[in-house]
């Protein structure tokens, strides 16, 4: 099943939402609207993961340049990307089920990651399910130092065992 990544368009959002759908429980579900909401305010930071034949959408990335701190909140639009955005935030990236296994994750989190680095970003930070944690860690996230109250409190929205993870996306130079 050979697939291409390509940038998400608001055409895509139907295929979006069933691959979400197929990915996460109900509470963790966000609507059209914001979708539409992210692409509009950061259209070269969300990816889509196509099969090349048919272009059925295997998988998606939405992200955008975002403050240090707190997460954003899930499915709230936002009136635009906060200023100084220090960081990109990675806030969702899903896999449909019958692609699991195929790289199509990590085919994402490349071309992502490497857009986010040209764009100029130091660091990067997301939101972990507790299922996903361990997956993230292996790619270089990892919880910041200090947990604020309010970071607690914005992650129990995301349920049991969220963690906010970060990491550095400049690559140090070897000596």
């Amino acid at each position: 099943m050979p697939y291409s990544i390509t940038p998400l368009l608001p055409a895509d959002i139907d295929a979006l939402l069933s691959v979400q759908a197929s990915a996460y429980p109900a509470q963790l579900l966000e609507d059209a609207d914001f979708f539409l909401n992210r692409l509009a305010l950061s259209p070269g930071t969300c990816w889509a993961a196509k099969e090349k034949q048919t272009q059925r959408m295997l998988g998606y990335l939405i992200a955008y340049p975002w403050h240090a701190g707190l997460p954003p909140a899930l499915n709230e639009k936002l009136v635009q990307i906060p200023q100084p955005a220090t960081h990109w935030f990675l806030h969702d990236c899903a896999v449909a089920t019958d692609a699991q296994g195929l790289g199509v994750g990590q085919a994402l989190y490349a071309a992502a990651i490497e857009a986010a680095r040209q764009d100029g970003f130091d660091s990067a930070a997301l939101v972990a399910l507790a299922s996903a944690t361990t997956y993230w860690q292996a790619r270089g996230f990892n919880p910041p130092m200090v947990h604020s109250r309010d970071l607690q409190e914005k992650l129990a929205a995301y349920g049991p065992g969220a963690s906010y993870l970060m990491r550095p996306l400049k690559i140090a130079a070897i000596a």
